[in-house]
């Protein structure tokens, strides 16, 4: 960091002791499940999900292949191509490709997002205590206000450990309130033909409509996390209404598909490994 750049920082730090803003983006990213990689990393993932009726019955079935690749990253947020074939009732359609772009606090790339510095504090894991640096996130669009109470690991894996999302703005109708939190860590799990340490994360998603509960495993050795999950919705009464299942097909670490060479397969690992958050 230049000189003018450091003296700029405490000059804000000065200003406003509570203020994280943007004085750690490249932690974040270094951190991040998709930004940490090499451009040109994908991963390929299923997703079975199914349409319940009022007895529990399956009454529709829809198969989802979707091919994710960074495409572009730097210490703002990072951008990904999302490219998918939808199977419904035997036919198959392809969407046309999507570019996506988000910041590292779950914004859009470019927006505006305050961010503070609350304390910090343990999340309970297995009953084991991980200490955390709690930071609240806040950013607006459309007239909506979006706050996000985040608890940071620097040492242990998924490093969010738990957020807390509520929704400003809205109808009552349409409020949302979602809780992440990570439920297991370094849990072994077969990925393709390799048992990796896994950490499991579980999402809850309430809003007036009814639930949306899902479990999913994550991977720091695969772009994006994310290798297997299993989702519910329920109704406000509690009737399961639909159901979903993904797994992963194949991934590739800078555009090369990962092979079963294990030296090959370790030397791409060594070079996709997050680094520790900075003290």
């Amino acid at each position: 960091m230049t000189l003018h750049r450091s003296c700029s920082l405490l000059c804000l730090l000065a200003l406003a002791p509570g203020l994280v803003a943007a004085q750690e983006p490249a932690s974040l990213k270094q951190q991040h499940p998709w930004a940490r990689f090499p451009l040109g990393s994908w991963k390929s993932v299923r997703v079975v999900s199914e349409t319940l009726d009022a007895k529990g019955n399956v009454a529709n079935i829809i198969r989802t292949e979707t091919r994710t690749t960074l495409i572009a990253a730097n210490h703002e947020g990072y951008s990904l191509r999302v490219e998918s074939t939808v199977e419904v009732a035997g036919k198959r359609f392809a969407s046309q490709p999507q570019i996506v772009k988000h910041g590292y606090y779950g914004e859009t790339a470019g927006q505006p997002v305050t961010v503070k510095k609350l304390g910090d504090e343990e999340v309970y894991i297995d009953g084991r205590g991980v200490p955390s640096e709690v930071r609240q996130a806040t950013f607006e669009a459309d007239g909506i206000k979006r706050s996000t109470k985040i608890y940071y690991s620097s040492t242990v894996s998924p490093y969010q450990l738990r957020r807390e999302t509520t929704t400003d703005g809205l109808p009552v109708e349409q409020s949302i309130m979602t809780t992440v939190e990570t439920v297991a860590t370094g849990l072994p799990l077969r990925v393709l033909n390799e048992m990796q340490p896994a950490s499991y994360i579980k999402t809850t998603r309430l809003s007036p409509q009814g639930t949306k509960v899902t479990l999913e495993a994550h991977c720091d050795k695969v772009p994006g996390g994310v290798v297997t999950h299993t989702s519910s919705d329920s109704d406000p009464s509690g009737l399961t209404t639909r159901r979903s299942t993904l797994e992963l097909i194949d991934y590739a670490i800078g555009g090369h598909p990962i092979t079963a060479d294990p030296v090959t397969r370790r030397r791409m690992f060594h070079r996709a490994r997050p680094r520790r958050m900075n003290q």
